[in-house]
């Protein structure tokens, strides 16, 4: 069986609704102060659903002063930031197999330093134990569908992801936008 599929039999999720990038962003910015550092966030989703929206949240929560600078680095593969720790975006998706890979350095960093977003992490072609999975959907106009997995070896500070909701709860409610939705 795959190792990869199993780390995630035994998981927590929670699925939340986002009505804006901005919230999005908040989301990413709640995430980061969730994680463990070092870290894994991988962001799976088709094109356009908000991964490199959320990796700017996630940098700004990791003490990136100048989140505008987060792109997406389907070119370069790699951008790296400095916060309070190392961030490393990565994107996959232009990549065609293990050369491309390993070309990045990834296995250098992955998980070892700092925090590492994996843009289109269901193309790694390895398993990468306690990461915390991101699925993106479109949900029409600006909400986007977020399913946050991790698996039981990630120790996450749920008060602090709770928090994050709670405030994203409070913006829609102030917008008149209804709740998000949340299961867990």
């Amino acid at each position: 069986m795959n190792r990869k599929r199993n780390s995630y039999e035994r998981s927590r999720s929670i699925e939340i609704i986002t009505r804006s990038p901005a919230q999005t962003q908040l989301l990413g910015s709640r995430l980061a102060e969730s994680i463990p550092i070092p870290g894994v966030i991988m962001l799976q989703g088709a094109l356009g659903t908000g991964k490199t929206t959320l990796a700017r949240g996630i940098a700004q929560g990791l003490g990136l002063d100048d989140h505008s600078l987060v792109s997406s680095p389907s070119f370069a593969l790699v951008n790296i930031y400095n916060g309070r720790c190392r961030i490393y975006h990565v994107d996959l998706y232009r990549l065609s197999g293990n050369r491309d890979l390993y070309s990045t350095g990834i296995d250098d960093f992955l998980g070892v330093d700092g925090i590492t977003i994996v843009e289109w992490g269901d193309r790694l072609l390895f398993p990468v134990e306690a990461a915390l999975k991101v699925e993106l959907t479109d949900g029409g106009d600006d909400s986007r569908i977020l399913r946050i997995c991790w698996c039981q070896g990630l120790v996450m500070r749920a008060s602090r992801l709770a928090a994050g909701i709670g405030s994203i709860r409070k913006s829609q409610k102030d917008a008149g936008q209804g709740n998000v939705m949340n299961k867990f």
